[in-house]
């Protein structure tokens, strides 16, 4: 990809990546720093890119802001104080830690849950995706109707349906299991 392609690129899609990410961050400032890295290692992965489909660009510079994002959220001076917990309730999550019983049930279902969303991910990868990014990266849903071009009720019933469909596929290997 020669600089000047690059340069249509990212003067197409820069507002739309600032915009992504104000919405997620909250902060037009920070949104642009975070745009000025999407594109920075855009350009750094240009040669291993096909920027002939445009569609594509659009969803990589999308799904690049949002964990742009999620990283910005992980920065140790982002962090703030979780105050939700009284000190009974730390000693109820220490001993769920600590009972070898209870830490099996847990890992059974986590391997339930991560087979369950595989098969998702394989059937419907849609569907997928978009609760991926609605429900783990927490990105409105306006946002992701609109890199779809699907209404946000669209988006929200796709939501609905498949956490009926995960809570049925879970259902179906807690029977298994007993």
């Amino acid at each position: 990809m020669n600089n000047e392609n690059f340069r249509r690129i990212y003067e197409k899609y820069r507002e739309f990546s600032i915009r992504t990410a104000c919405k997620i961050v909250g902060s037009r400032t920070v949104a642009e720093d975070i745009c000025q890295e999407v594109f920075f290692h855009l350009y750094e992965i240009s040669d291993t890119l096909d920027f002939s489909n445009e569609r594509m660009i659009r969803s990589l510079i999308f799904t690049a802001t949002g964990n742009k994002c999620k990283d910005y959220f992980k920065k140790p001076w982002k962090k703030h104080e979780d105050v939700r917990f009284g000190a009974e309730e730390y000693e109820s999550v220490s001993d769920e830690r600590t009972d070898p019983e209870k830490m099996m049930i847990r890992r059974e279902e986590m391997d339930y849950r991560k087979r369950v969303l595989e098969k998702l991910r394989r059937e419907n990868p849609m569907n997928y995706d978009i609760l991926i990014k609605t429900k783990y990266f927490e990105i409105p849903p306006d946002f992701v109707a609109e890199e779809y071009g699907i209404t946000r009720n669209n988006v929200n019933n796709r939501v609905l349906r498949t956490k009926k469909w995960i809570r049925k596929e879970m259902e179906k290997l807690m029977k298994k299991r007993i």
